[in-house]
């Protein structure tokens, strides 16, 4: 396995230090919320499958930072892609190159920068897929823990996942868990920013956080993904364009962006992290990568 490289943290920009962030996917959809899914409550269609991955050792905690542009993705300032609602980039929230001929980072900070430092953790996913597209109610099943501790070590961190988010508000999320799933990129799921990624498993929830063991939320929207590799290993771990997927190795990703999910719908407001930036502010969204996925398992899910 190639050695962990570790990129210094970098002085944070004063755009970056109001923490403005581009969500990763939409916010979550809860009741009160269109429904852009199925009009059904439950739309089965898929063969009930589980799918169980185990985690540990390398993680990287991801902080924010401007997100390089891929101009196949995003296009050029005199013909922009790419800025469609939720899942895009609007053409204001991007920079231009000096010559104008060329888009090259978002404007604002995002969840998906290429500043990181390394921790350590451990990830236990087992879920269910039973449902196959998004509607007002899912038959997915999860149970997910996720530990991992602060870059600065004052900080032990565990999220804990028990329920499937139905639905999202601008794009399908598979009733919660999708298995053997193509997301992000062009797909139309999740954000652009992401480059278009084939998951064994991905899936969007509701989960708890707790920080030092104490419950600092009980109602964050989680999304969670087992990929292909989007981070170059040999390099600065940079998040590459579609074209530098690397198709034949897998890592993890748990997200939790800056937003709650309530009975009434979402609310943005930011997470408690633990972790003080250059600014004296907290970082108010979690994003951490799991490099060592030690077993990932898929088969037919056992009668209920």
């Amino acid at each position: 396995m190639q050695t962990p490289r570790r990129i210094p943290r970098r002085p944070l920009a004063a755009s970056l230090l109001a923490a403005t962030l581009i969500a990763p996917t939409a916010l979550g959809a809860v009741a009160g919320q269109e429904n852009t899914g199925s009009d059904s409550d439950v739309l089965t269609g898929v063969v009930p499958r589980e799918a169980e991955v185990e985690a540990g050792g390398d993680v990287r905690w991801i902080f924010p930072g401007p997100r390089r542009l891929d101009p196949a993705i995003f296009g050029t300032p005199d013909q922009p892609l790419g800025f469609e609602d939720g899942v895009g980039v609007p053409t204001a929230g991007r920079l231009e190159s000096d010559d104008g001929d060329a888009y090259t980072t978002t404007e604002e900070p995002t969840l998906f920068s290429d500043i990181w430092e390394a921790a350590a953790g451990d990830a236990t996913v087992r879920v269910v897929d039973r449902t196959a597209s998004a509607g007002k109610e899912t038959e997915d099943e999860i149970e997910a823990t996720f530990t991992f501790e602060s870059p600065d070590g004052e900080h032990d961190s565990r999220v804990e996942v028990t329920k499937p988010l139905p639905m999202m508000p601008d794009h399908e999320n598979f009733g919660g868990v999708g298995l053997d799933v193509t997301i992000h990129g062009r797909t139309g799921i999740g954000t652009k920013l992401v480059p278009q990624l084939f998951a064994p498993i991905a899936f969007w929830g509701i989960g708890e956080l707790y920080i030092d063991d104490e419950m600092v939320s009980d109602n964050r929207l989680v999304h969670f993904m087992a990929t292909q590799r989007v981070r170059d290993p040999e390099g600065d771990y940079e998040l590459v364009f579609d074209e530098g997927v690397i198709r034949d190795e897998v890592h993890g990703h748990l997200v939790l962006p800056p937003v709650t999910v309530t009975p009434d719908g979402p609310v943005d407001g930011p997470i408690a992290t633990g972790v003080m930036l250059e600014n004296g502010k907290e970082q108010p969204f979690l994003h951490v990568l799991y490099e060592d996925v030690e077993t990932l398992t898929i088969e037919a899910a056992a009668a209920e």
